[in-house]
């Protein structure tokens, strides 16, 4: 969980960050309103975090401003993003944004007018996802391989918000280990998904670390409902390893690779890491507009660095952070180009699986 040593590796990564002088003294937000925009509405996770935030933020941040978060909801998060797209490049306004904020500017078409990767991302919380199914799919005590042949030997439901929601996720990585006969229901939220499975009434579920640890777990231990995989992590040299969170949980990758002899490749597997990044790596994230001077982005990232050893922070940090340690600078940077970066033919690809498999048209 959140251990003494992330703790202590943060404090580091701040003194480093001080000492190469990348704070300018005369940024202070003194007298100022500072707005959070959460894309969604009141409640969710994004939200749930930005109000976890705000009042450390306002703390830290240089001439402790006052600091409100406002909701945005609209088009999967495109409304907010897009509203601040267009945000002044003075450090009073920030976003957090969450998987559907990548899922919408890949799927959004035309109503997009925003560029992720043109924001200055000031953390990044990664959050692991887990793969689950209802009890009677006859998969408990199996070894994953085996799992996964028996899953793949029959038509599955499984719950999403709409066909292009952050849940495709699962759908890549069921596809990927040959699990390809799924049918899809959808208007669920993440509460209904978990409801209709514990009722027998879905096959296959996905949930974050934190809702699975919390809200899942308890029928895995009841034995109503049955844990599979993880999606996998990221490692700092690119590779994917274990879930922090589930590190005795074998990856998809790991189960493909039992099973066939040989690693993942081609159009599926990129998908799934392009996925990976929007669901895992980049679940939530607080940005800075396009145009963000060096020395704001600087006293933003001092300020959470300064909440992240804060006593009253830490005391809650598990619960906000989980196993997971937030992600800066450049790796932040390049987690945010993975799972948005595709050349044409992929993109293609891309939308002509998600058209198939979730049986509607998607405007590319």
């Amino acid at each position: 969980m959140f251990t003494k040593r992330n703790i202590l590796g943060m404090a580091a990564s701040a003194m480093v960050f001080l000492a190469n002088g990348a704070i300018a003294d005369e940024v202070s937000f003194e007298g100022e309103t500072i707005t959070i925009i959460v894309p969604f509405g009141e409640g969710g996770g994004a939200d749930t975090f930005a109000r976890t935030l705000q009042a450390h933020l306002a703390r830290h941040l240089p001439g402790e401003p006052r600091v409100l978060v406002e909701n945005m909801p609209g088009g999967g998060s495109i409304k907010g993003a897009n509203f601040f797209q267009r945000a002044d490049p003075d450090g009073l306004t920030a976003l957090v944004a969450s998987t559907s904020t990548f899922t919408s500017a890949v799927f959004g078409g035309p109503q997009v007018q925003y560029d992720m990767t043109s924001w200055e991302p000031v953390v990044l919380t990664p959050q692991g996802s887990v793969l689950f199914t209802k009890s009677d799919t006859g998969i408990g005590g199996m070894d994953p391989v085996a799992a996964a042949q028996t899953l793949a030997e029959a038509s599955r439901t499984f719950g999403i918000k709409a066909p292009t929601a952050s849940e495709l996720r699962a759908v890549a990585a069921f596809n990927l280990l040959g699990i390809t006969d799924i049918t899809p229901v959808f208007g669920l939220s993440a509460g209904e998904r978990r409801q209709a499975m514990v009722r027998g009434e879905l096959d296959l579920g996905v949930e974050p670390f934190s809702g699975y640890s919390s809200k899942v777990a308890p029928f895995v231990e009841s034995g109503e409902l049955t844990l599979f995989a993880t999606l996998g992590y990221f490692n700092e040299d690119g590779t994917i390893g274990r879930d922090p969170g589930m590190p005795d949980v074998m990856t998809v990758p790991e189960i493909y690779q039992e099973m066939h002899g040989t690693a993942p490749e081609g159009p599926l597997w990129n998908a799934y890491l392009n996925l990976l990044n929007m669901g895992v790596m980049t679940s939530k994230s607080l940005n800075l507009p396009a145009g963000t001077s060096p020395e704001i982005v600087a006293a933003w990232r001092s300020a959470v660095d300064a909440m992240l050893v804060d006593p009253e922070f830490v005391a809650i940090a598990d619960d906000v952070l989980g196993p997971y340690e937030p992600v800066f600078g450049d790796e932040a940077k390049a987690a945010i180009a993975g799972a948005l970066t595709m050349d044409d033919a992929q993109r293609e690809w891309l939308f002509g699986w998600v058209e198939e498999t979730m049986g509607v048209p998607v405007q590319n």
